[in-house]
């Protein structure tokens, strides 16, 4: 089968992890793959996706998270190739759809929805809203030339039906993305219980996340004051990629190290700016509780990480985390984006002596079960394989090369 994947800007994000894993999935089934992208970060320069992957990358002079210019240059650029694709798969932006399915009426079309592009609104530009208005004017009728849509969470896949009603129920359905930890942690050691490690002296938390505005984590430098005063003083790990190519992830950066001098937190907060892979596992072995404080997060790939890590996470209640995160049992959730929920959720931590779903070996067995099943490259190879049987009839996912790949292999 010739599998042709359009995926803008390979950042280090959940969605960049997913376009990751979609990869392995085809390579491993000896699917011939063409990746379209328009920009791969150096944190993926030298990753092995497989053999069977060859990637296009088409340098275009657009503003990053223009993902519909970009679809629409990416999608041009494979009308115009000599490829005959058997599946299309696209995420990003329904831009490119249309296009697509006129210039290759055979080939199958499935769309990997991480939200809604129409709600995807940043607040940093007047403009972007107008663009984002424009956008919800023609969705929905992209979305008529895909035959199959995947939504990464049941919050993701709400949103979609509240803004685009009409697109029939068939053919829709959710996939988490897979959490490849066996790709990613390669040389880092097994994930371990809290109690088969020396305890700490001081209680660790650790956010992993990018350091972008939405993410909130000023919440999390507030929390460290409010706790701070009130005679707690853990250690609070910062780590996440700083993203060079956009002025808001420094500005943001040096505003939280700011803060954390003004609220005089620097003996309590610390930054670790770009971790590497192997870096961020033995980060998840030190700590003792995650952090995740994005809200409506449309899905959410750290509380997933945390649990296979077996530690608990604090998220807020909303998007994915809500629906990923079990309360009392892998983690614990605050009601909104706030340092004040989140100061008593940590002291919470602090005081709650064992997570034996998590810490106990007999208990983490049906959390295991959970993640294997759900986020897991196993669980997700699962589904993939269920949606080509679903596009091209029972057995397709077995059906390793068409007639039409070996033409132009």
């Amino acid at each position: 089968m010739l599998v042709v994947y359009i995926h803008p800007e390979q950042w280090n994000g959940g969605s960049d992890r997913f376009a990751a894993g979609l990869l392995r999935y085809f390579d491993k089934n000896n699917h011939r793959v063409i990746w379209l992208t328009t920009m791969i970060d150096s944190h993926w320069r030298q990753e092995e996706f497989g053999s069977n992957v060859e990637i296009w990358e088409v340098g275009l002079p657009l503003h990053p998270g223009d993902w519909f210019s970009q679809n629409v240059a990416l999608g041009f650029r494979l009308i115009m190739s000599r490829l005959d694709p058997d599946l299309i798969i696209v995420d990003h932006s329904a831009s490119c759809l249309p296009p697509l399915k006129w210039r290759f009426p055979r080939a199958k079309i499935l769309f990997y929805c991480h939200f809604p592009q129409q709600l995807v609104t940043p607040s940093r530009f007047f403009l972007y809203r107008w663009y984002s208005s424009i956008i919800a004017l023609v969705e929905e009728l992209l979305f008529e030339r895909a035959d199959l849509i995947m939504m990464n969470s049941e919050f993701t896949a709400q949103s979609f039906a509240r803004v685009m009603p009409s697109t029939p129920k068939e053919k829709m359905r959710v996939v988490y993305p897979p959490c490849d930890v066996d790709a990613i942690r390669s040389g880092a050691e097994p994930p371990i219980s809290r109690l088969c490690r020396a305890k700490n002296k001081r209680y660790v938390f650790l956010s992993v996340n990018r350091f972008w505005p939405e993410k909130r984590l000023d919440i999390i430098v507030e929390a460290a004051a409010l706790m701070k005063a009130e005679g707690y003083e853990p250690i609070v790990k910062l780590a996440g990629s700083v993203m060079p190519h956009i002025p808001e992830s420094r500005i943001y950066y040096e505003l939280l190290q700011n803060m954390a001098t003004d609220l005089d937190v620097s003996d309590i907060i610390e930054f670790v700016p770009s971790p590497t892979d192997e870096q961020k596992f033995v980060l998840f072995r030190e700590c003792d509780s995650a952090l995740y404080t994005p809200p409506n997060e449309h899905f959410g790939i750290v509380p997933i990480e945390a649990l296979d890590q077996r530690r608990p996470v604090i998220v807020c209640d909303s998007g994915g985390p809500a629906e990923t995160v079990i309360e009392g049992v892998t983690g614990s959730k605050i009601a909104a984006p706030c340092g004040r929920l989140l100061a008593d959720a940590m002291i919470a931590h602090m005081k709650q002596s064992s997570w034996p779903a998590l810490d106990n070996e007999d208990s983490f067995v049906d959390q295991q079960r959970r993640f294997v099943a759900n986020f897991s490259s196993n669980g997700f190879a699962q589904k993939m394989n269920e949606a080509l049987d679903t596009l091209f009839g029972k057995g397709a996912s077995k059906n390793v090369v068409s007639s039409r790949a070996r033409a132009q292999a």
